[in-house]
This record gives structure tokens, C-alpha cells and sequence, in this order.
């Protein structure tokens, strides 16, 4: 790979507004239906916490509006919307509900992820309800041996946020060695084959995410799995069907930008919550309103500005991605990892901008009932969220900065090689 010019390190090789595909009718309309059910969701945000999962009302909202159909497939009823309007229908849920957005994000984006399984496996998944949903977890935390023509997948998988409102799961797990090293895939599961443990999810932070864990006892078939492999060769075999250009985005950079998405909304969320807050507060110490508090005018200055900076790299980063995508381009390494880079980023900036404010509000900040209270919560949930930690992104992005090669060595034991 040839190396980055130093002049062009710190800007982006094409205009994203000169090049970006307009978006079109059905993603203006998305966005107005996303605006919709905000109401709806802001008034069951906090009983999302206290039911530890969105509650059903919320969740046929979002199905009624479209988000778990944004990213589907269009053989399936799905709308196939552009990146930028995925990922800012996510921000503006978060807005109002963090766990509905998160929940949003993972099982509306696990549509566009089984897009690229076997036609055979989304038949399975779609072809008698459209609007069948899938939770995940990758991590591989239980046991996977190979019988016959599949795999027998038992165990304990954590962290399956918004399983309660799915009908299968998606299942990170290591095929132990045969002779070519071990292999990780990820296997398609229905609810018959698992057990959601009730208890599992007592949290001070996304209560309402529901990322609970389950029992798993399950026979998979062959193409109900896809390799990492396949993966980072771009060989996917469900593109062979679903050819609109939103199937050649790259997965790691849509999975880091759904958790950013998130993480913008509630940034959002909590200073509209933060600001309606102190429009009437009046300090018990001096008896001036705090809306007239010159160190508080700072800190806020500062909030509203990095959140509305992180929120704003979203077309930036993913309208020039889409324009190569749409013009049979091939993603480069260097976008890639650029993008995952600024997406972790995002989160921790969005959570620093939001402690800002916290550490100057008062002890009214502090009630368990206040809305801002509860974003900042759901905020810190995120910012451990393993794709959130963007020190661990830094390496590859600064390696990419001096013009060195980004591309990593494949190995088909994890993930990690992928891009």
C-alpha cells in the first residue's frame, strides 16, 4: 500500500457533499416517522430501566416506524436506507430513549448482518414473519463442536441485548482444531434452542437494554453459520442476493458507528434534559438562577459543541463511504480504520461532554427520577461497551497517520483481523 502523504493526512481524499448519493424519498420519510414515535418513547424511557427491557409499546413503535426494517434486506420488506440516515435515526432515538436506540441499533442492524448469510438461513429467519428480529453475542463464551454436516453449539452466552424481543440469535463460538487451527464463526440460533435467564440483567447503567444472558442447547446447520473467512475476504455469500450497495459497507465500521449513534443521542438527550432543567433552578446558595451562572455557561458552551461536533461526523464519515460503495468501489483499509477510530472516539467525547455539566449542576443532578441522571447512566453503560474503548482503536489509526500498511494478517480464529 502506498504510503499517506503528509499534506493529506488530515483530510478526507474526496468532498463528501460533492460525491454523496442524495438521499432518497424513503429515508426523508424514515426520519420523519423516527420523529414520531419520539414522544413515545421519552415518556417509557424510565420504565424501560425498571422493566430492565424497552417495553413492548416502544417496541411496536419502532416496528411501526421502520427501524428494525431500516437496514433489512429489500426481498425481505426492507428499506435499505443510506448509512447517514441509519445512523441519525439512531442518534435522535437515543434522544429520547438510550435503551430503544441501543436495542434499535443491535437488532435493527443485526438485519442488514444476516443479509449477508445464506439465502437458505434468511429463509429461515424471514419467510413467514418479515418482521422476525435477531439479539446477539460474539463473544464466544460457550462450547462448539462439529456434528456431522453442522455443529452442536451448548452453553452460556452473555450480554444479549434486546433478547426479549427476538425470535432467534446470532452466536459468536470457536470450532475447536482439526488440524488447521481453531476457527470462530458466528451461528444463526431460534428461540427454541435457548433459555433467556430472567435474572441475569441488574445493571446501574442500560438497565433497559434487557442484555440478558441465555442457556444455548442447539444443533446449527452449516448455512446457518458464516466465517470469518468470508468476512475478510468479502465473500459473504448473502451478496450474491442482496446486492444493494449498503451490503458492502463495512461491518466492523456500521457495528462501531450504531454504538456511537447511541452514544450522540444520549449526549443529546441529557443536555436538553440538563438545560430544562436549569431554565428554573435557582442556586440555594446565592439565590441567583443557574441560568445566569457564568462557570455553568462555560461548561455547557463546551457540551453542546462537542456533542453537536461528534453528531455532525456522521455524514462526513459515511457519505463519502457510501459514494464508493454506490460506485462499485472497494472501502478502503484507511477509511476503515479511520472510522472505527472516530466512532469509539465519539462515545468517550460524548460522555466527557456530558460530565461537564454534571460536575457543575448541583445535587438536583444526582435524583435516580431526573432524565438526565438517567442518560448520563445509560452513557457510562456504553462507554464499556468493548468497541466503545477507543485507546484499543488508536494503535491501528495512528500506524495509518505515519503511512504505514493498515491491512491485518488474516487468521480465521477471531474476528480481530477483520476490517
Amino acid at each position: 500500500m502506498s504510503r499517506t502523504p503528509h499534506a493529506e493526512v488530515l483530510q478526507t481524499s474526496r468532498p463528501a457533499e460533492a460525491d454523496a448519493p442524495r438521499p432518497s424519498d424513503e429515508s426523508a420519510r424514515y426520519l420523519e416517522r423516527i420523529d414520531g414515535i419520539l414522544p413515545v418513547l421519552r415518556a417509557n424511557t424510565l420504565k424501560a430501566a425498571d422493566l430492565r427491557r424497552v417495553p413492548d409499546e416502544s417496541i411496536r413503535a419502532m416496528t411501526d416506524a421502520g427501524v428494525f426494517r431500516a437496514v433489512q434486506p429489500r426481498q425481505w420488506g426492507g428499506l435499505e436506507v443510506d448509512p447517514s440516515t441509519w445512523e441519525e435515526g439512531l442518534v435522535r432515538l437515543g434522544s429520547a430513549c438510550p435503551a430503544s436506540s441501543w436495542v434499535g441499533a443491535l437488532l435493527g442492524g443485526h438485519a442488514w448482518y444476516l443479509g449477508l448469510f445464506s439465502q437458505q438461513a434468511q429463509q429461515d429467519v424471514w419467510g413467514e414473519n418479515r418482521d422476525t428480529r435477531a439479539a446477539s453475542s460474539f463473544a464466544p463464551t460457550g462450547t462448539v463442536e462439529r456434528v456431522g454436516d453442522g455443529f452442536r453449539l451448548t452453553g452460556r452466552w452473555k450480554f444479549l441485548s434486546g433478547v426479549d424481543h427476538a425470535q432467534w440469535i446470532l452466536l459468536g463460538g470457536v470450532i475447536p482444531d482439526e488440524g488447521d487451527g481453531p476457527e470462530f464463526r458466528a451461528f444463526l440460533v431460534p428461540a427454541s434452542d435457548y433459555e433467556i435467564d430472567q435474572d441475569s440483567w441488574r445493571v446501574s447503567g442500560l438497565q433497559g437494554s434487557g442484555s440478558k444472558e441465555v442457556t444455548v442447547d442447539a444443533a446449527v446447520p452449516e448455512y446457518r453459520t458464516l466465517t470469518v473467512d468470508a468476512l475478510y475476504h468479502h465473500t459473504e455469500p448473502g451478496k450474491a442476493v442482496n446486492t444493494g450497495p449498503i451490503f458492502d459497507l463495512p461491518w466492523m465500521s456500521m457495528w462501531a458507528y450504531n454504538i456511537a449513534s447511541c452514544a450522540i443521542g444520549a449526549a443529546t438527550g441529557a443536555l436538553d434534559a440538563f438545560i430544562d432543567d436549569n431554565r428554573r433552578r435557582v442556586s440555594a446558595v446565592t439565590g441567583a438562577p443557574a441560568a445566569q451562572n457564568a462557570a455553568l455557561h462555560t461548561r455547557l458552551a463546551e457540551a453542546v459543541t462537542l456533542v453537536r461536533d461528534a453528531r455532525a461526523r456522521i455524514p462526513r464519515t459515511w457519505d463519502p463511504i457510501y459514494a464508493d460503495v454506490v460506485a462499485g468501489v472497494p472501502v478502503s483499509a484507511e477509511r476503515r480504520v479511520q472510522s472505527r477510530f472516530e466512532a469509539s472516539h465519539a462515545i468517550a467525547q460524548c460522555l466527557g461532554a456530558v460530565n461537564k455539566v454534571f460536575e457543575i449542576g448541583g445535587g438536583a443532578v444526582m435524583g435516580s427520577d431526573k432524565l438526565f441522571q438517567h442518560y448520563l447512566r445509560d452513557l457510562m453503560g456504553m462507554r464499556n461497551q468493548p468497541i466503545a474503548i477507543y485507546e484499543n482503536q488508536a494503535g491501528l489509526y495512528a500506524t495509518m497517520l505515519f503511512g504505514a500498511p493498515v491491512e491485518l494478517p488474516f487468521t480465521k480464529a477471531h474476528i480481530g483481523c477483520v476490517l
